[in-house]
């Protein structure tokens, strides 16, 4: 009877300190990335707006279901379900709020700023808060923003080459 309550209170003060541990940790994380992608901002603009072509060069997203030109759905290849919103758009700026089914919700934003060679200097910031504490651990240990973002500019940078190439012939 001893070992099961030394067992029982073992398990209760770790859950107790993951749970303490998961509230001080910040629930906002942001990354940050940048890339020179060899596209004007309309090109890059338009790639990253071409919501329903993004499983075809985005290889983490299973689908992605267009509600309007504001709202869609991006389902990822391990089913998280991320509902976005258009938040702003500009010749230089574009703005999404998020919501994911894992928990978590934030803000995306991509500057577009021409280069003199006829590119494009595009900068991307992801924010986002996890309320839960435990789920803050979860992203710590299973989450980086910063590779997420950089990640993002990789293909975004391969489809806007792609779409080039083809446009030119």
């Amino acid at each position: 009877m001893k070992v099961a309550f030394w067992i029982i209170s073992s398990l209760a003060g770790l859950a107790a300190l993951v749970v303490v541990v998961g509230l001080l940790l910040p629930a906002t994380r942001t990354g940050q990335a940048d890339r020179v992608v060899k596209a004007t901002p309309a090109q890059v603009k338009a790639a990253i707006l071409d919501k329903a072509s993004q499983p075809s060069w985005r290889p983490e997203l299973a689908k992605v279901e267009v509600q309007s030109a504001t709202n869609w759905t991006e389902t990822t290849q391990k089913g998280e379900v991320i509902t976005f919103e258009l938040m702003a758009q500009t010749e230089e700026m574009l703005q999404m709020r998020f919501t994911s089914s894992y928990g978590y919700h934030g803000q995306w934003e991509g500057r577009l700023v021409p280069t003199p060679s006829g590119g494009t200097h595009i900068f991307v910031t992801e924010q986002a808060t996890t309320p839960s504490p435990i789920g803050r651990i979860m992203s710590r240990l299973f989450f980086d923003p910063k590779a997420f973002a950089s990640a993002y500019l990789d293909a975004l940078e391969q489809e806007t080459a792609r779409r080039s190439t083809r446009d030119a012939s």
